[in-house]
């Protein structure tokens, strides 16, 4: 149990290792060895060789030179490759965004290439030292394998010009911004698809629940749902996270509520808490979240004064208005069902709409708040929004009390006419979606002068 629970625990960190991939293909490509020297010498094997014989090696020095060079080359390239990667995880994380230095890391395109690097130094080694001497004075020259390494190393050459081609892509800021903004809209869509599927009307009310404390401290990422569920539907429980993914909670805390009372049940509780996953790293396949705050770092990001991209800024703006747009089809609470339950076992707290317009704009805001082309930008993009959250009453008042902040740092910091007029039209715009409140944001953009430096 112990040594299962360990493996659970340290799964997403494997599988999510720059050397997972590379590891599984160095272990495939020594039996692939393995095998080859186990067939290379059969009658059929011989047979077969002999009507290939214009492409295979017939002396023990040209399969040591061919080997030894294959081997040596494929080394030269791998060390190159890993110090490109090296170079893009540290140019990402400088130009762009530490959080999404995890993303690159596995892509599975770039550990492939890196694993069929090792493999093919592996069997090309494994070839080289089974060209051995025999009784009778002739030496077992492994002809078949010696040609498989040089198809690998061709290949590899074939690979080396893909791998370059991709890891130059990988850091330029409009793959990377596409690239985030499509897996989050992806994981959106899938919550929205599954509560359209299974749509629940009535929740409990969660705050008669009893308690359930933490034992661990550190960043909740997630939980295995389908093992967790198995547990409550086992047990005839059900179970409310109060604690939103992605914040840091301590032992102690408590971080869940059931409802009915198991605190007397340690051993329940245990298994309950081994579901739960504490990790650093934020992957946006954990949850759009993640997602959305990368977009917002990258932006604030390109508004820096070493980087000065306001065109990047106003990209990650736009894409953050329709991830937040597609946001509002998600309810407050989310949940899960086990197999075929009537009624969700396991209810998430969904992060608020209001929580997502202060996370994601707040660092952008206070960082351009001088920059009116930004500035505009986000007015526009927040008038967008306002499109569809316009009959939502609990959406709108969160814009347009976040429109209000953005006003107030737009007087403080925005003194150019020019510029005010541009924002006024926006805000115009506005007043066509919304009357009464667009008119009150006007007002509040009008009765405040700019304080000269």
């Amino acid at each position: 149990m112990y040594l299962r629970t360990k493996i659970t625990n340290h799964y997403r960190e494997i599988i999510n290792s720059i050397g997972f991939y590379p590891s599984l293909l160095s272990v495939a490509f020594l039996i692939f060895a393995v095998l080859t020297m186990s067939v290379e010498y059969l009658a059929p094997i011989e047979q077969f060789k002999s009507l290939i014989s214009f492409v295979l090696v017939d002396s023990a020095e040209n399969a040591r030179t061919i080997l030894s060079t294959l081997a040596g080359s494929i080394i030269s390239l791998t060390v190159f490759s890993f110090s490109m990667v090296m170079v893009v995880l540290n140019a990402a994380s400088a130009s762009l965004s530490p959080r999404v230095v995890p993303g690159l890391i596995t892509r599975k395109s770039h550990q492939m290439v890196l694993g069929f690097y090792l493999g093919s130094i592996i069997y090309s080694i494994i070839m080289l030292i089974n060209i051995n001497k025999l009784d009778n004075g002739n030496t077992a020259i492994p002809s078949l394998g010696v040609l498989f390494a040089l198809i690998f190393g061709l290949i590899s050459l074939g690979l080396f010009v893909f791998f370059i081609h991709s890891i130059s892509k990988a850091i330029q800021v409009d793959n990377v911004l596409n690239g985030l903004f499509r897996q989050t809209k992806q994981e959106i869509q899938d919550i929205i698809n599954k509560q359209g599927d299974n749509p629940v009307d009535n929740f409990p009310e969660f705050s008669n629940w009893h308690s359930i404390k933490s034992t661990t401290e550190g960043y909740y990422k997630g939980v295995h749902t389908n093992k967790l569920c198995a547990i409550l539907a086992e047990e005839k429980i059900e179970l409310f996270i109060t604690v939103k993914q992605g914040y840091f909670t301590v032992k102690g805390y408590p971080f869940l509520k059931c409802n009915k009372d198991i605190c007397e049940n340690e051993e329940l509780i245990e298994k309950i808490l081994d579901c739960f996953i504490f990790y650093i790293e934020e992957y946006i396949s954990d949850h759009y979240r993640y997602g959305l705050t990368q977009i917002s770092e990258i932006a604030v990001k390109a508004m820096s004064p070493g980087i000065n991209d306001p065109g990047t800024a106003v990209k990650a703006i736009d894409m953050l208005s329709i991830l937040l747009i597609a946001r509002l089809k998600i309810n407050a609470i989310n949940y899960a069902y086990y197999q075929s339950e009537e009624a969700p076992l396991l209810y998430f707290h969904e992060t608020s709409f209001d929580e997502l317009l202060h996370d994601n704009f707040t660092p952008l805001r206070n960082y351009a708040k001088a920059d009116a082309y930004v500035m505009t930008n986000v007015i526009e993009a927040f008038k967008n929004i306002l499109f569809i959250a316009n009959e939502d009453v609990e959406a709108r008042n969160s814009v347009f009390n976040y429109l209000g902040a953005i006003v107030d740092d737009i007087n403080q910091h925005i003194c150019n006419e020019y510029d005010r007029r541009e924002i006024r039209n926006m805000l115009q715009a506005i007043v066509r979606i919304s009357e009464l409140q667009g008119n009150q944001l006007v007002a509040r953009f009008e009765q405040h002068q700019p304080i000269s430096e």
